[in-house]
């Protein structure tokens, strides 16, 4: 025993403790949405752990907070039965390199965000290698593809989610959920109402996946030309996200008053006197900041088909579906065009009733998501936990 000791004080290797040895993170956020509060997560962490190592697929967001990302997820986000299917060897490719850093670098913990498709699927694999999972953002299972509740109650080791009835909801059903509170309530304030005694600005919203360009960018480019045939002054704003350049928004002519605002968007947002917005995080934030607005969506015929057949709750609206109610209008698939925009765009802005009925809900919508404070600090302290 003596020998043994003696040896082992002569190696460092052999002298390494678990409290010694440099933890070790695995993240993967998919999406533009999932990038930043992801990295708003790992910002954190970081800061109260500098020797971390965090590393994965991700975006510039979580880049910047300190990450290794070894792929850009946010410039290929795929929705839809359809485009992930188009994608599908690029996908598994994918899965395999992430399971052979599970293999030789074996991270302590994996953190997924949101990307539910493929980032279950991932999470089974680390189940089964023996790495705890901490799943970010809930798959709405609560709307549609309730088995997936199985595979979640199995391989995810801490569900944190945004939403308080979300909480509740898994835990009924065996998955271990946190609710952490919504980190868009502590870092996005409102603004106040914009008086119409300026030019009538609209905010343009399609959204970052291509697939979603591909088909919302051409209406709104559309019903911003109508609208402007009744208010000539009218002008529009897209803010762009991180990854998504100005090139990918065709068919601007000298005539279309359109800016692109990068830096300093929510402020953009929150200037505008209403908004048009795909369905998803992006509606939270315009609710958050009060802009009026409604929401568009439109996807593959087939994917629309499949998804209505499974999905289960009555609005596509975050906003709607917490409230209980139609607070924000929804234009959806074949409702989805540039004359139904500007008609219920023409319709709320010429209501003080359904505009004072939309800030109301707004309020609403804040008041539910700010407790429990510190979303992003509470999610990190969770991960720390684990990571211990």
């Amino acid at each position: 025993m003596l020998a043994l000791l003696s040896r082992a004080k002569n190696n460092p290797k052999l002298m390494k403790t678990k409290k010694s040895r440099q933890r070790s993170m695995f993240v993967v956020a998919g999406e533009t949405s999932g990038d930043l509060l992801a990295s708003r997560v790992v910002r954190t962490l970081k800061r109260r752990d500098p020797k971390l190592k965090v590393f994965g697929l991700g975006g510039p967001a979580l880049a910047a907070a300190g990450m290794d990302v070894r792929e850009d997820l946010t410039k290929q986000s795929l929705i839809g039965f359809v485009e992930v299917a188009k994608h599908l060897p690029q996908i598994f490719r994918r899965f395999s390199q992430c399971e052979r850093w599970f293999r030789e670098e074996r991270p302590d913990l994996v953190f997924l965000t949101d990307y539910p498709g493929f980032n279950l699927r991932l999470a089974e694999r680390a189940h089964a290698l023996g790495i705890p999972v901490c799943y970010y953002v809930a798959p709405q299972a609560w709307a549609w593809h309730e088995s997936r509740v199985a595979v979640m109650r199995k391989v995810i080791s801490r569900l944190l989610v945004l939403f308080p009835f979300e909480e509740p909801w898994f835990r009924e059903r065996g998955v271990e959920a946190l609710y952490v509170g919504h980190p868009m309530a502590e870092t996005i304030r409102p603004t106040a109402p914009q008086p119409f005694t300026q030019a009538l600005r609209i905010c343009v919203m399609p959204g970052s996946r291509p697939s979603e360009l591909e088909r919302l960018w051409p209406l709104m480019l559309t019903a911003s030309r109508l609208l402007r045939k009744t208010h000539p002054s009218a002008c529009f704003v897209v803010p762009l996200p991180p990854s998504v350049p100005a090139s990918v928004f065709p068919g601007l002519t000298d005539s279309d008053p359109f800016s692109f605002v990068r830096s300093d968007d929510m402020k953009a947002r929150g200037a505008c006197h209403f908004a048009w917005v795909k369905s998803g995080t992006s509606t939270v934030e315009t609710a958050l900041l009060g802009t009026p607005h409604l929401i568009v969506y439109k996807v593959a015929s087939l994917s629309y088909r499949i998804a209505k057949a499974l999905v289960k709750v009555k609005y596509a609206g975050i906003l709607n579906l917490i409230l209980g109610r139609l607070a924000v209008p929804e234009l959806l698939q074949d409702d989805a065009t540039p004359d139904r925009m500007v008609a219920e765009t023409l319709a709320v802005l010429g209501s003080p009733e359904r505009l004072r009925g939309q800030r109301r809900a707004f309020s609403e919508l804040r008041k539910i998501l700010s407790r429990p404070a510190h979303a992003s600090a509470n999610a990190a302290r969770a991960v720390q936990e684990m990571l211990r």
